[in-house]
């Protein structure tokens, strides 16, 4: 087996070239699911930004459906 250290590109294409047509897709399956947990992870520390910034703002207190009331009335110019 290659060492971590020695995975490159062309080494990871040689490999991916060897595999069945089925183990292709479960690979390519894989790598679509550690990107959306790379996305999950990245929309999870906004969220949590977002909920930190609202209660140092004092408008924690505040749902969704008041949100999205306020950015209606303020796009519409009222």
């Amino acid at each position: 087996m290659v060492q971590v250290e020695k995975w490159d590109e062309q080494t990871f294409i040689k490999k991916f070239r060897g595999l069945s047509s089925e183990k292709r897709q479960q690979l390519l399956d894989f790598l679509e699911f550690l990107a959306s947990r790379e996305n999950a992870k990245k929309w999870l520390e906004f969220d949590e930004w977002a909920l930190n910034l609202a209660k140092e703002r004092g408008f924690g207190h505040l749902t969704e459906e008041d949100i999205a009331r306020i950015v209606s009335d303020f796009r519409s110019g009222k």
